[in-house]
C-alpha cells in the first residue's frame, strides 16, 4: 500500500504600521529532535493592546510557555497530538488568569497543531483561519457553530476545531486587522489562485503600497511526500471537528458540524462542510509491476565529491619537490583555506553564542526574566524574585554579549525590587594571617570590637587595622555568639553555653537541662529564647548559669519556624517568608516579606533598632524591613566579597560578614 506523507510548509506574514501600544507576532516550532517532531508544529498568532506598562513581552512570553508545554516530557512520552495541545491550552489559561488581573489590555491569540494529516486550532480573542481547498475559499472558524462570534471578554482558549489536512491545502491563519478584513475577499481569491511564494509577495507588496497596512499570520501549504505507489483507495475527507477542551481527550465525542443547503421542498438539510468523492491524489499501479530502474542511479562512473579533491590534494603532497613553485603556493593556500576557516568560523560562531548548550541556557534564563516581569505585573515579588535569581544562577560563570544581556537585565530587574543600597562592603580584617592560621566560623560586633570564634575553640576580639588577638579558649567550636556589653556568649546549638568575661577573660560554662537541637536562637536580657521542635523555648539567665527549660510560645504555628530575634517582643521568620511578632508567648500580628528565605537564612534587631535584618547567606544579601510595616526599605549587595560563612548586625545598623577566605567586610 503507497504511504502518503505530509509536511506542512509555512511562511511567517508579519507587516507591522508602528501602532502606539500594540504589538503583535507570529511564533512558529518544529521541535528540536525526532520524538518532539513527531507531534507536529506549532504555531501561535499573538496580539496584544495595552493602555499602561508595556506589555509587548506577552506574546512571546505566552509563546514560549506553549512550546515548553506542547513539546514537554510527558507530551513527547505520549506521542499523543491531541492531549499535547489540549495540556498546552491548560497550561495557558493557568498563566494567563494571573495576566488579566488588574490590567488594562486586549489580547488575542490563536494557536494550531498540526501533525501529518491533523490539524488542532484554538483561539482566545479575534483570530480566523482561511483553508483553500478544490479551488474553493473556506472560512474554517466562521463555518464551525461554536466560533460564530468574537467575544469581547474572553480570557481563556475554550474550544479545539479539529480536521483532517490533504496534500495542496493551504491556510492562511491571521489576526483579522481593519487592512486585512477589508481586503478579505481579495485576499482569499489569491489564497486560492496564488502559490505559496507569490501569496507571500502579494502581502508583502500591500504593506508597501497601502497605507497603515498591517498583517500578522501565517500561510502554511500542505505538501505530499509518497512512497512506493499502490492501488488507489477511494476516500471521503471528514468534517472539521469541535473538541471541547477537557482532561481526558480520548473520551470526548467528535461533535460533526455541517452547513445547510435547501432540498426541493424548501427545507434545510445536512450537507458536509469539506467533502472530496476520492482520492486525486493517488495513481492506480500494476499490483505485480517491478519498480524501474533508473540508470542514473546505478552509474559506475566515479562520483567527484569535496573529499575526492581533497584526497587528490594529500596524493600530490607526496610529490611535493617535484611540482612547480606556483603549484606547491596554490595547494598550500587551499589546505589553509579548508583547516583554518572552519576553526575559525566555530570559534566565532561560539563566541557569538552558537553553541546549542549556550542557547539553550540563554533562552532558559531569557524566559525566567520574562516570567518574573509578567509576576511584577501582579505585585508578586516573591516568585519574581525566585525567577529572577534562578536567570542570574542559570547564566553564572558564562559571558558573551547575549548572556551578560540577558543577566544585566535580571539584575536591574532585581535592584528595582529589592532597593539595592549603593554602599559596598569593606574589608574590615583579614585573618588569614592568623597565627596557625584557623579557620573561623562565627562572629558578632559591639561597641566597635568584634569577636569570632575559630573552629578549635579560639575565641578572638579584633579591632580595626589591628591583628586578631585572642582572649580565651573554650570547648565549643560551633553554633551561636553573642556580644553582650562585657560579656560575650557561645551556644553550641544544644545543650552547652560558655560565657566570657572580658573584663577578666575569664570563662564559665553552663549544661543546659532537656537539650534539643535549636535551628536558631537569640538572647535578650540574659535569657536564651530557642528555636527547636517547630515550638519556642526559654532558658531564663541562661548567661549566668540558667539551666531550666521552659515552652515560651503558648501556641502552635502553621509553618515552620527558621530564625528568631528579639527587641523585648519576639519576632520569628517563617519558611514561608513571614515574620510572626510574639509578646508574652501570645502571637500578636504577622506581616509578609514577599521573598522566600533560603537555606541559612537568618533574621536580626536590638531593642532601639526602627528595622529588623533578613540575612541571605546564598545570595550574599542583607534585606532591610521596617519593624512595624514589614515594608523593604533597601537591600545590601555583599555577594562581591565571595561565599558567606555567617552575618552578623550590630546594635548600629552595621552589617558584618565573615566570608570564606577568613575576611571580615562591613557595611556602615
Amino acid at each position: 500500500m503507497e504511504k502518503i506523507t505530509l509536511k506542512p510548509a509555512i511562511k511567517e506574514l508579519i507587516h507591522r504600521n508602528g501602532e502606539d501600544g500594540s504589538h503583535f507576532d507570529v511564533l512558529t516550532y518544529h521541535g528540536s529532535n525526532n520524538q518532539e517532531k513527531s507531534l507536529g508544529s506549532l504555531v501561535l498568532v499573538g496580539h496584544i493592546k495595552y493602555t499602561e506598562d508595556d506589555l509587548s513581552y506577552a506574546i512571546n512570553l505566552i509563546s514560549s510557555l506553549a512550546k515548553r508545554e506542547f513539546y514537554g516530557e510527558e507530551s513527547v512520552l505520549g506521542q499523543d497530538t491531541k492531549r499535547a495541545f489540549g495540556s498546552t491550552l491548560g497550561k495557558l489559561n493557568e498563566v494567563l488568569d494571573d495576566l488579566f488581573k488588574n490590567k488594562s489590555l486586549k489580547l488575542n491569540i490563536g494557536l494550531m497543531a498540526i501533525s501529518g494529516d491533523n490539524v488542532f486550532i484554538s483561539r482566545l480573542g479575534k483570530f480566523k483561519v482561511a483553508l483553500a481547498r478544490d479551488s474553493k475559499p473556506i472560512d474554517v472558524l466562521n463555518n464551525i457553530e461554536l466560533f460564530n462570534k468574537d467575544a469581547e471578554d474572553v480570557k481563556q482558549f475554550s474550544n479545539i476545531i479539529s480536521g483532517k489536512l490533504y496534500p495542496g491545502d493551504k491556510i492562511f491563519a491571521y489576526f483579522p486587522t481593519r487592512s486585512l478584513v477589508a481586503r478579505e475577499k481579495q485576499l482569499q481569491e489569491i489564497l486560492v489562485q496564488e502559490d505559496q511564494e507569490s501569496f507571500k509577495e502579494k502581502i508583502a507588496s500591500l504593506a508597501v503600497n497601502a497605507s497603515n497596512f498591517s498583517c500578522c499570520g501565517v500561510h502554511v501549504l500542505i505538501n505530499e511526500l509518497k512512497e512506493l505507489p499502490v492501488q488507489t483507495v477511494s476516500y471521503t475527507k471528514p468534517l472539521m471537528s469541535i473538541k471541547p477542551q477537557s482532561d481526558d481527550l480520548e473520551d470526548e465525542e467528535e461533535v460533526t458540524t455541517s452547513t445547510p443547503k435547501i432540498d426541493d421542498d424548501g427545507d434545510p438539510e445536512e450537507q458536509p462542510l469539506i467533502t472530496r468523492a476520492q482520492n486525486k491524489y493517488r495513481d492506480e499501479a500494476p499490483e505485480n509491476e517491478a519498480p524501474r530502474i533508473i540508470p542514473a542511479e546505478f552509474s559506475i562512473n566515479k562520483k567527484i565529491t569535496p573529499m575526492t579533491s581533497l584526497t587528490g590534494y594529500f596524493r600530490k603532497m607526496g610529490r611535493m619537490n617535484k611540482l612547480s613553485s606556483r603549484v606547491r603556493s596554490k595547494m598550500f593556500f587551499t589546505i589553509a583555506t579548508l583547516v583554518v576557516l572552519p576553526v575559525i568560523g566555530i570559534v566565532v560562531f561560539r563566541s557569538m553564542g552558537g553553541s546549542s548548550e549556550l542557547k539553550t541556557t540563554i533562552n532558559e534564563a531569557k524566559e525566567k526574566v520574562k516570567l518574573a516581569q509578567m509576576q511584577l505585573t501582579q505585585n508578586n515579588t516573591r516568585e519574581a524574585r525566585n525567577l529572577l535569581q534562578a536567570a542570574i544562577s542559570t547564566a553564572a560563570g558564562l559571558s558573551n554579549d547575549k548572556i551578560n544581556e540577558v543577566k544585566d537585565e535580571a539584575m536591574k530587574t532585581l535592584n528595582n525590587i529589592n532597593r539595592f543600597s549603593d554602599k559596598n562592603p569593606e574589608l574590615y580584617s583579614d585573618l588569614s594571617s592568623a597565627e596557625g592560621a584557623p579557620s573561623f566560623d562565627l562572629i558578632s560586633e559591639n561597641e566597635g570590637t568584634v569577636f569570632t570564634l575559630d573552629n578549635v575553640g579560639g575565641l578572638h576580639s579584633i579591632k580595626q587595622d589591628n591583628p586578631a588577638s585572642k582572649i580565651s579558649r573554650i570547648e565549643i567550636q560551633s553554633g551561636f555568639i553573642y556580644s553582650l556589653g562585657s560579656l560575650v556568649s557561645v551556644f553550641n546549638g544544644s545543650d552547652s553555653i560558655t560565657t566570657v568575661n572580658l573584663e577578666t577573660n575569664k570563662s564559665s560554662s553552663f549544661s543546659l537541662k532537656e537539650p534539643s537541637q535549636v535551628s536558631d536562637a537569640t538572647i535578650y536580657e540574659g535569657n536564651l529564647y530557642a528555636l527547636a521542635e517547630n515550638k519556642i523555648y526559654k532558658y531564663a539567665d541562661a548567661v549566668t548559669g540558667g539551666t531550666k527549660k521552659t515552652t515560651w510560645s503558648t501556641e502552635t504555628p502553621t509553618d515552620n519556624l527558621i530564625s528568631i530575634t528579639a527587641d523585648g517582643n519576639l519576632f520569628v521568620l517563617t519558611e514561608t517568608g513571614k515574620i510572626i511578632k510574639y509578646f508574652k508567648g501570645a502571637k500578636e500580628s504577622e506581616f509578609d516579606l514577599n521573598l522566600s528565605p533560603t537555606t541559612g537564612s537568618r533574621i536580626f534587631t536590638h531593642k532601639d533598632s526602627a528595622f529588623i535584618y533578613l540575612t541571605d547567606k546564598s545570595n550574599g544579601f542583607v534585606y532591610v524591613f521596617d519593624k512595624a510595616s514589614g515594608e523593604l526599605k533597601t537591600t545590601y549587595n555583599i555577594s562581591s566579597v565571595g561565599s558567606i560563612k555567617t552575618f552578623s548586625i550590630s546594635p548600629d545598623g552595621s552589617v558584618w560578614a565573615l566570608s570564606s577566605d577568613n575576611k571580615i567586610w562591613v557595611v556602615r
